[in-house]
């Protein structure tokens, strides 16, 4: 089997170290204003939570892709490779930190103002967008809650007529479980949305950009994810943590054959008793089941 060309980026890590890699500004900046049309992005900068107040516990690095635009909209950028049942729940919790951020910071500057009382606070918030892209699909009520049947857009609103209570925050998760394409089905996709979804999917499995994939964006991201291209630590980095990846996935496919093992040995257990129950003989209880005359014996 021929090395991979392009990085595996459907990891949150390995996303993160690709795109979220300095100097790959444009890439991220043109991967917002594509999944949240109507954006103008001049520059964006990359946030240390830990000097920001937006420690996490169960992130190992240091930057995030917690994003703040020159209009003071801010973006959390997230790549979700295994399912979760509690996702969305998930998400919601990240996005409070940025607004506690902003509403503390405005707190500490009225505390420093004498004669002024939090209840005359400006409680105004810059918008946060929770941009997900995920390697399975979400629940829907229907497949309306999709566009192009690829991503689906959540907002705070009123449940009658669907007014907006507050422009503050914003998920949008793009669902790349949904994706009818398969690899090798390159020319089939039809949109620039289809096609984005198709390499981020397949990209790691690919020898070369798909032909008709040239727009600004898919060059910008089969660049960044080219590996020859790296740096010498980047890719340390990237191979370290697929290694880890990798190894987490085997033990848990390992755990998981093992817990169907096990429960097909209690199923036979439990046959082989029900037909010694029955009176039937030991040996056929054993050519039945597949256990040994002894192990029968021994129930």
């Amino acid at each position: 089997m021929n090395k991979p060309r392009f990085a595996n980026i459907l990891f949150d890590e390995t996303f993160k170290i690709v795109v979220g890699a300095p100097g790959n500004e444009p890439l991220l900046i043109r991967l917002i204003e594509t999944l949240i049309p109507g954006k103008k992005i001049r520059s964006l900068e990359r946030l240390d939570k830990e000097n920001h107040g937006l420690v996490i516990s169960d992130k190992n690095t240091t930057f995030d892709l917690f994003c703040t635009s020159e209009a003071g909209e801010q973006f959390i950028v997230e790549m979700q490779f295994a399912e979760q049942e509690t996702y969305r729940e998930r998400m919601l919790f990240y996005a409070t930190y940025p607004l506690r951020a902003q509403m503390d910071a405005r707190i500490r500057a009225v505390e420093r103002l004498s004669g002024i009382t939090r209840d005359k606070m400006d409680y105004s918030l810059h918008p946060v967008y929770v941009l997900s892209m995920l390697n399975f699909s979400l629940p829907h009520e229907g497949d309306d809650a999709l566009e192009e049947g690829l991503v689906s857009r959540f907002s705070i609103r009123n449940d009658g007529n669907g007014e907006i209570m507050t422009d503050a925050l914003h998920f949008i998760y793009l669902e790349l479980g949904r994706l009818e394409r398969k690899k090798g089905e390159e020319a089939l996709c039809r949109t620039p949305l289809e096609r984005l979804a198709y390499s981020l999917k397949y990209m790691h499995m690919l020898d070369e950009r798909p032909n008709g994939f040239d727009d600004d964006l898919q060059q910008m991201l089969f660049t960044a994810t080219e590996l020859a291209g790296m740096t010498q630590e980047q890719r340390q980095e990237y191979d370290k943590t697929m290694t880890t990846k990798i190894d987490i996935i085997e033990q848990q496919e390992t755990a998981r054959k093992r817990g169907l093992e096990q429960g097909r040995q209690e199923e036979r257990v439990e046959t082989a008793k029900r037909l010694r129950d029955l009176g039937v003989a030991i040996d056929i209880i054993a050519q039945a089941t597949g256990l040994s005359p002894e192990q029968v014996k021994a129930l």
